[in-house]
């Protein structure tokens, strides 16, 4: 076709030529290849749907297939490339190509906390020039601006070669997307790079386009939600090649050499709060937890042969889209003896835990970003360096991981001298070992490092991580920083308050009290969000008490006065006293156990598992009065339990309508200070297809589908004091 139009062309004295790329812009294409036989069942229900009275929606499903719709090109998307006249690298920016100094932008001071901390970006005056992009992790994230990756990196090469023969242009920034890596990968030629270092692969999230929803919607409908994570990693194991790809094509005819950093996770410790399996096709959920409560029961005895056979038939059916029997299989493997079993099944658990498009837990890597990004990297003959192979290749923890994906000042010391090991190579020619070179970067200050381990305790506990890892990191910040006990006292006691964080003294008394931007991380990433918090009340209150004796008392004292129902009538489902049920082994959360309701735009609480759970505070010796309204969206026959502290207080139906249960809870089923309600939902379902339907006509519909059956939903649950 090709040939004859330039033949045509040509016979009337034209000639076709491709159009150029817009100057200091290049297209890249971001279109991945389409299986078109899954669009046959898709279609099939589209024109069944024409037969009927529904002909608006079959024409839309139609549309959305993008057969209604041309498409003579791949889809693309343009990437600024720099080159030597760029004006403009990140938030930094130059008046014109002769100025060699950027400036960062006044008008963008609301994005200052993502990127480095620099007014200035000098002109290369060095040999060599280093630039470092990535996210978070690469942004020295708990630790930064007082030290990070650039500047351990820096130190490595300087401590090899001298002073002003190379420098690090520290490009990093936190929550950055795979879209702004493009962007800014492009614009960071301006800088004349001898090296660019990617340290990224953590906030790679795959979302559903337009045109991924007809296939998504047919394998959701056929294969239930194993099918989409399929889809999901091949979409995202794409994703990758292609920047691998784009990222050479834009930086290779500069010249810059190219070294990958591939992340890791922090597979030990980390353990997101567990979930039931997903939507499954036929009976397979029901199935899942009749084998789920057989090898439950089965740990408990010490019988791995049975556990770990029923953990496994449980995989084949969720598809590795449930961490609960991976973490089973984990343990199982452990018992064994067998390592690489146990680092395999951890992967899964964390890739099993990332999956849902609808919510992210915590950023994090995956084997469909690790596997193609060694693979692809290695193809355009880029230099890589493996976490996994420079931290060791048993499931790294604390020791290296902050959390789930941010390293301790050892683990980013070990992750850049085998980079800088590399560059030394690829500039100097020079053939240097990381294990020399972590003795060119000095360690953080010890104050600096309390810094890091009290916000680490803080997000531990704000991750719902177990007691023991938020106590590790509440007593290293006491060992290295004791003057952070001023900070953890009035922290705990403006969580524990009611008031907003501006109308409490101590919470103004904080800004005193810091010395090191902590309270950037506290009230700019978590938001200035309260919570109950009591793993990290527990934790602080346990290593403060022998340093101000009757802390741990006056926080518990102040709970009761801020939060007794004996005062005011108090909903359970906020966000306050929900965001205490989840844990690494507690399933009884509900979806406003999360800040973001779990992806959820409802007003009311989603219950994933079979029992929920809830917390309040009351004076023993007095009754409390219930309100609870409930519905049950997928059962109209079953009761629905309510239990305090253990004893079994009512039984009320079942029902796929609003209902509105009242009732006295007696003073002898209440304790004084925390009590726990339980609501247990029937479980009459056998059969998950029309939950699987509802949430295809929900993706059709582009609105944010539910992958898992919801057992029960809660409008309000409610308790005040009784009379």
């Amino acid at each position: 076709m090709k040939n004859a139009l330039n033949w045509i062309a040509r016979r009337f004295g034209y000639e076709i030529r491709p159009l150029p790329a817009a100057a200091g812009r290049q297209l890249v294409n971001t279109n991945a290849s389409i299986d078109y036989e899954l669009l046959k069942p898709f279609a099939t229900e589209a024109a069944q749907f024409s037969l009927s009275p529904q002909q608006s929606e079959a024409i839309r499903n139609l549309h959305l297939t993008g057969l209604l719709r041309e498409r003579p090109y791949p889809e693309h998307s343009r990437v600024e490339v720099g080159g030597a006249d760029g004006l403009e690298v990140g938030i930094w920016r130059r008046g014109s190509a002769k100025d060699g100094e950027f400036s960062r932008r006044a008008d963008r001071s609301n994005e200052w906390f993502y990127w480095a901390d620099k007014k200035k970006i000098g002109s290369k005056n060095c040999k060599w020039r280093v630039v470092l992009l990535g996210e978070s992790v690469a942004r020295g994230y708990l630790y930064d601006p007082q030290f990070n990756p650039a500047m351990a990196l820096e130190g490595m090469l300087r401590s090899c070669l001298g002073e002003g023969k190379i420098d690090v242009v520290d490009l990093a920034k936190s929550n950055q997307t795979i879209q702004e890596l493009r962007t800014i990968a492009g614009q960071c030629a301006a800088l004349r790079p001898d090296v660019v270092v990617i340290f990224a692969g953590n906030n790679w999230r795959t979302q559903f386009a337009d045109r991924d929803l007809p296939y998504v919607e047919t394998l959701l409908r056929t294969q239930g939600a194993p099918g989409v994570k399929s889809f999901i990693d091949t979409q995202r194991e794409h994703a990758v090649g292609q920047l691998t790809s784009q990222v050479n094509a834009i930086l290779g005819p500069i010249g810059a050499k190219l070294i990958w950093v591939v992340p890791e996770f922090n597979l030990a410790d980390w353990a997101d709060p567990p979930s039931n399996a997903p939507l499954l096709v036929g009976e397979g959920n029901r199935q899942w937890r009749e084998l789920n409560a057989h090898a439950k029961a089965a740990m408990r005895e010490s019988d791995f042969v049975t556990a770990e056979s029923s953990a496994k038939k449980m995989t084949e059916l969720d598809g590795g889209t449930s961490s609960v029997p991976l973490r089973i299989l984990a343990e199982c493997s452990r018992a064994k003896r067998d390592h690489p079993a146990v680092r395999g099944y951890l992967e899964m658990c964390r890739d099993a835990d990332g999956w849902d498009p609808a919510y992210s837990f915590s950023p994090r890597t995956s084997l469909s970003i690790q596997n193609p990004l060694r693979r692809a990297a290695a193809a355009h003959k880029n230099e890589i360096v493996d976490l996994v192979d420079v931290l060791g290749h048993a499931p790294p923890d604390r020791r290296l991981f902050l959390d789930y994906c941010h390293l301790t000042a050892e683990g980013i010391k070990l992750a850049m001298a085998a980079v800088a090991s590399k560059v030394l190579a690829m500039t100097a020619g020079k053939t240097v070992s990381p294990q020399s070179l972590e003795n060119g970067c000095p360690s953080p200050a010890a104050k600096l490092e309390g810094k890091a381990s009290f916000l680490a305790a803080v997000h531990n506990a704000h991750f719902f991580q177990t007691q023991e890892v938020v106590d590790y990191w509440c007593a290293r910040a006491l060992q290295f920083w004791p003057e952070s006990a001023q900070l953890m006292m009035r922290f705990m006691d403006f969580q524990t308050r009611r008031v907003p964080f501006m109308a409490c003294k101590s919470a103004i008394e904080m800004f005193d009290a810091d010395e090191l931007g902590t309270l950037a991380y506290l009230l700019r990433q978590r938001g200035g969000t309260q919570r109950l918090d009591m793993n990290l009340g527990k934790a602080i209150s346990r290593y403060l008490d022998p340093i101000y004796p009757g802390f741990g008392g006056e926080i518990s004292e102040l709970r009761m006065k801020e939060h007794s129902v004996r005062s005011r009538t108090v909903d359970l489902t906020d966000f306050y006293y929900s965001s205490t049920i989840p844990g690494p082994s507690e399933c009884a959360w509900t979806t406003r156990s999360f800040g973001t309701n779990r992806g959820s735009d409802a007003i009311f609480a989603s219950a994933f598992w079979e029992t929920s759970k809830f917390v309040f505070f009351s004076e023993k010796g007095q009754s409390v009065d219930l309100k609870f309204t409930y519905r049950v969206p997928s059962s109209s026959v079953g009761t629905v339990d309510i239990a305090v502290n253990g004893h079994r207080l009512s039984q009320a139906p079942a029902g796929r309508g609003w209902q509105t249960l009242a009732l006295s809870i007696p003073e002898n089923c209440l304790v004084d200070g925390m009590n726990e309600i339980v609501v247990g939902w029937p479980d009459e379902q056998d059969c998950s297809d029309a939950d699987l339907s509802r949430a295809a006509d929900a993706l059709l519909t582009k609105q944010s589908p539910v992958f898992y059956r919801i057992f029960g939903e809660i409008h309000a649950l409610q308790v005040s004091a009784g009379p």
